[in-house]
């Protein structure tokens, strides 16, 4: 038993060793292969430190391609990588919501008529409250003018309420503007997300953003 032990320890080791062998024999046989200043294809066990931002390839003795390493970026080429695969990925984004959101085209049409009817809500409810502190605002100033009439000296109270009835209006009208601004851009918003929709893939990139707003704008 021993004998037979000690028999296998020495083909593992022997296995061992020639694998170690093997290993060195693959790296001492690698090779860069570049492109010198002449234009040259150059076969070398090194490669000067100028020539490896130019890109080079590792071969074996036989010419076979192990590896090929990509010449390095300039800084203007690695900016506009970067930004370029930023814009991939937002599109990506944009457009797995959009499919996610819609089933059909017909689905942008029934969402963008929703939004509209509720942002129509909302202003009609504005402009209800408007008319009313309007009602309120006359009647505070016709009493303010016919003190001011009969020679009594107004209120601070009364000017006041007119003054706080005034602030209002003014909330109310701001209000009512930016409903109104906010139903407008719907039209150029859901407009992108058509062209999003009909979109095959992100090959072109999204849709220019600024087509749209300037179509809600007008």
């Amino acid at each position: 038993m021993k004998i037979r032990y000690s028999h296998r320890k020495l083909i593992a080791s022997s296995i061992v060793l020639l694998l170690m062998a093997s290993a060195g024999s693959a790296q001492a046989a690698r090779f860069f292969r570049y492109v010198d200043e002449n234009q040259q294809l150059v076969l070398s066990h090194t490669i000067p430190n100028d020539k490896v931002k130019l890109g080079y390839e590792i071969v074996d003795e036989n010419g076979s391609l192990i590896q090929k390493v990509a010449p390095q970026l300039s800084e203007h080429d690695y900016q506009a990588k970067l930004a370029q695969e930023a814009a991939d990925k937002e599109c990506m984004r944009t457009l797995d919501r959009v499919r996610n959101l819609y089933q059909f085209s017909s689905d942008i049409d029934d969402r963008e008529t929703k939004a509209v009817e509720s942002i129509e809500t909302r202003i009609n409810n504005t402009n209800a409250n408007l008319s009313n502190v309007l009602k309120q605002k006359a009647e505070l100033e016709s009493q303010a003018a016919r003190m001011d009439i009969s020679g009594q000296q107004i209120s601070r109270a009364l000017l006041d309420n007119i003054q706080r009835a005034q602030s209002q209006e003014n909330n109310l009208r701001a209000e009512i503007r930016l409903r109104e601004d906010e139903k407008s851009g719907l039209h150029g918003q859901y407009d992108y997300e058509r062209a999003v929709f009909d979109l095959e893939n992100c090959s072109q990139g999204l849709p220019k953003t600024e087509q749209f707003a300037k179509a809600a704008g007008d």
